[in-house]
Formats: C-alpha cells, sequence, structure tokens
C-alpha cells in the first residue's frame, strides 16, 4: 500500500520570499521548510531576475564562449 499525503503549502516574505513546503512541524511550534519544486520561483527566468542577470542571445552566447568541445555526439 502506498500513502500519498498532500504538503501543506507556505508563501515566505522578508529576506526570505517564495512558495515552500512544509517538510516537517516540530513539536515546539517549528516547521523545517523547502522550496516548492516546480514552482514559478525555481524557474531558470526567476534566477535569472533574482540575480540581476539575463539569457544569452545565441549571438552573445558564440561571442562569449566561441566553439566548444565536444564529445562527438552531436
Amino acid at each position: 500500500m502506498i500513502l500519498v499525503m498532500e504538503q501543506r503549502h507556505v508563501k515566505l516574505s522578508g529576506d526570505v520570499e517564495g512558495s515552500f513546503v512544509i517538510e516537517e512541524a516540530l513539536a515546539d511550534g517549528r516547521f523545517v521548510v523547502a522550496p516548492e519544486w516546480p514552482s514559478k520561483e525555481t524557474s531558470a527566468d526567476a534566477i535569472l531576475e533574482r540575480a540581476g542577470a539575463k539569457r544569452l542571445s545565441p549571438e552573445e552566447f558564440d561571442k562569449h564562449f566561441g566553439d566548444l568541445p565536444t564529445d562527438g555526439e552531436g
């Protein structure tokens, strides 16, 4: 028998922001949380935005990295 429990979700704001799931509720009232995966906050675009970065265009990638070595598989 497989028991599937739906996890409870919380949204944090402040120094740490985003959607999280409660991994464990401790006896003293504290929660152990983990980032909700996948979520909008864990997307590559959101991570780049938080870092103040942007995706490279194909032209920018080629200019920066040039011809990278390959293993000959494609």
